[in-house]
């Protein structure tokens, strides 16, 4: 049976911790591992920068970026890749799989894919879970007289990105609007990835007054792995708008360079409603 558990999406749609604290006990570079057919394999840096030695364990999840019924998006992550997803889960590995990162340290693991033969071209997908225990302090709690002490676990969540032979993606706008709701703007849309592999892009939204000029401006991440529905509410500036420019493409400074594949730029623009 397999295990799912729903992960919400930090900005960067790469790395999080399941149990936050503003002073993540370990770090984890680059947020989002691409390994491609030739290399086959891919390494990531650990970093312990407290005070306490660390226990890393670490293991891999299937998942990727969806949205929940509200149009926000969500990771689900789940210990068996459903059947007939693009998976990587059951031929990746770690080395080393388990370490101790003492204070100051810093420790490179290898990431490395043995797909098995004759996979067809695209890419395929997998989630590093990265555990760690013991470098944060246990929470203490006194509930009815009685003492609570509760040991900290973090796990950090990275994308695994392999791809194999050509691979390329692009996006289809299956509808978009654009309402007025009180003092908020709804811009909702319905995309669907082309191609063998993630869109892994963004959405910029401009409002535009009568004589087209631009009166407002908004960003947000579109991480398109099949299809996806957007629901971004932003702060209108009132009757000024009278309609809006989506502009879809693929410029994400928050993901290594070899992250987004080049796809040619995507523009919508809509009536206010």
């Amino acid at each position: 049976m397999s295990r799912r558990i729903l992960v919400p999406v930090a900005l960067a749609l790469g790395a999080m911790t399941l149990f936050p604290n503003p002073l993540r006990p370990v770090s984890v570079a680059p947020m989002a591992v691409y390994i491609d057919s030739q290399s086959r394999s891919s390494a990531l840096t650990l970093f312990n920068p407290g005070d306490r030695t660390e226990e890393i364990r670490i293991d891999f999840a299937f998942g990727y970026p969806q949205t929940n019924e509200s149009g926000e998006i969500v990771v689900p992550l789940t210990d068996t890749a459903p059947a007939g997803e693009p998976s990587a889960l059951s031929w990746l590995s770690a080395f080393p799989q388990r370490l101790r990162l003492e204070p100051g340290e810093r420790q490179v693991v290898r990431l490395i894919a043995r797909p098995p033969d004759g996979i067809a071209e695209g890419e395929y997908w997998a989630r590093v879970m990265v555990h760690a225990e013991g470098g944060q302090q246990p929470i203490e709690s006194n509930q009815d007289g009685v003492a609570l002490q509760i040991d900290v676990k973090t796990v950090i969540v990275v994308a695994v990105n392999y791809r194999n032979g050509d691979v390329g993606t692009g996006i289809t706008i299956d509808d978009a609007s654009a309402t007025l709701q009180g003092d908020s703007l709804i811009h909702e849309f319905h995309v669907t990835r082309t191609g063998n592999a993630a869109y892994l892009g963004r959405v910029v939204i401009e409002g535009l007054d009568q004589n087209g000029d631009v009166v407002q401006e908004f960003e947000d991440l579109l991480p398109v792995y099949t299809s996806m529905y957007r629901r971004i509410p932003t702060l209108s500036p009132g009757e000024s708008i009278a309609s809006v420019r989506y502009t879809f493409d693929t410029r994400r400074d928050d993901l290594p360079a070899e992250g987004p594949l080049p796809t040619e730029t995507v523009v919508r623009e809509v009536p206010v409603r």
